[in-house]
């Protein structure tokens, strides 16, 4: 059951229910705001600790904003990450922008180069969905030391686009220019 919210929107209560049993959770997360208030409650955002990503990416705080809309057959969200140290950005998106990806697809951006490719998610629920893709973004258990774990199931697109996760994809990104691994 959700906690009572008192938010315009009708997905207010999800937020409020996202936010305590997930983004309140995370460590590495030092604020999670309704945006663009309490009383309206259109999307969140969760603020990470840039000192608290191992290793530290730099003095600016990473953003994860979340617009998510219960519908039937299938929920409607679009979750981005922005690293506005390294201009990274990911979204892990439901919805019809890439029909040719399939329901869900996985996208980023980083300087001139960007991918996207069709994803699938072991759980249904928003909070486990949510919980897959920080689990994904932070390369392993929020709760737990980084450590490598199998990427969420990536569905063929073209080539050798399976079994991808954002933390390898950054990865590779980061060694291709000389940097420490994120």
């Amino acid at each position: 059951m959700s906690v009572p919210h008192p938010g315009g929107d009708p997905n207010a209560n999800l937020y409020a229910q996202l936010k305590r049993d997930v983004l309140d959770r995370v460590p590495q997360v030092t604020a999670v705001e309704y945006v663009p208030d309490d009383l309206e409650a259109k999307q969140l955002r969760a603020i990470f600790d840039p000192a608290r990503l191992d290793p530290p990416i730099g003095p600016d705080s990473p953003e994860l904003t979340i617009k998510w809309y219960r519908q039937d057959p299938h929920d409607w969200f679009r979750i981005n990450y922005t690293d506005p140290n390294t201009g990274f950005h990911a979204g892990w998106h439901q919805d019809e922008d890439h029909p040719d990806l399939g329901r869900a697809h996985f996208q980023y951006s980083v300087e001139n180069k960007e991918d996207r490719w069709g994803i699938t998610f072991e759980h249904k629920t928003p909070s486990l969905i949510l919980w897959e893709i920080v689990e994904d973004l932070l390369g392993g258990s929020p709760q737990l030391p980084i450590r490598e774990r199998g990427p969420m199931t990536s569905e063929k697109t073209s080539g050798e686009r399976t079994g991808r996760s954002l933390a390898s994809s950054f990865e590779r990104y980061l060694q291709d220019k000389g940097r420490p691994r994120w």
